[in-house]
């Protein structure tokens, strides 16, 4: 089935949904810093994360790697009965191993995507209990203080 096979107003609203997750899936490009990451950054909380804290942490040697929004299954796909189950997975912000072997995923959300991100807290949890406490991973949570607009001001520059 393709969205030409639809009528024309549930054609039109599948198209505003598939508009809207590409816009929410562009992320902004930021000149290298250290080549530590890709530099891909969702929101201003990351980029002002990564400039502040993480960059002058590379230059003084404590961290030797950076890995921007690694991503960790949870649960692989499955079924149950007749029903299809989808893999689920956790996606931090940043995976920080510093040069004393310690390994820190960071998470940076705004207390408005936070409380719309209904299932975050159910995720981290899982991510905590299965990957992080078993591996003995330090898992920092940074909550800014970022409101709708100033994430669709975010956004709206990140295009421009």
């Amino acid at each position: 089935m393709s969205l030409s096979d639809l009528p024309p107003r549930m054609r039109r609203q599948a198209e505003k949904i598939l508009a809207e997750e590409d816009a929410r899936r562009k992320v902004m490009k930021v000149p290298s810093v250290d080549n530590c990451a890709n530099q891909d950054f969702d929101s201003r909380g990351e980029y002002e994360y990564y400039v502040g804290t993480i960059v002058p942490k590379i230059r003084a040697g404590e961290i030797v790697k950076c890995d921007q929004h690694p991503a960790f299954l949870l649960y692989p796909k499955g079924s149950y009965g007749d029903m299809k189950l989808r893999e689920v997975r956790y996606t931090a912000d940043f995976r920080l191993d510093y040069a004393d072997g310690t390994v820190e995923i960071v998470e940076v959300k705004s207390k408005f995507v936070r409380r719309m991100q209904r299932d975050y807290p159910v995720r981290r949890r899982l991510f905590l209990e299965k990957i992080a406490r078993p591996a003995g991973w330090k898992f920092t949570e940074v909550i800014t203080a970022d409101s709708r607009d100033d994430i669709k001001a975010w956004k709206k520059e990140k295009e421009g």
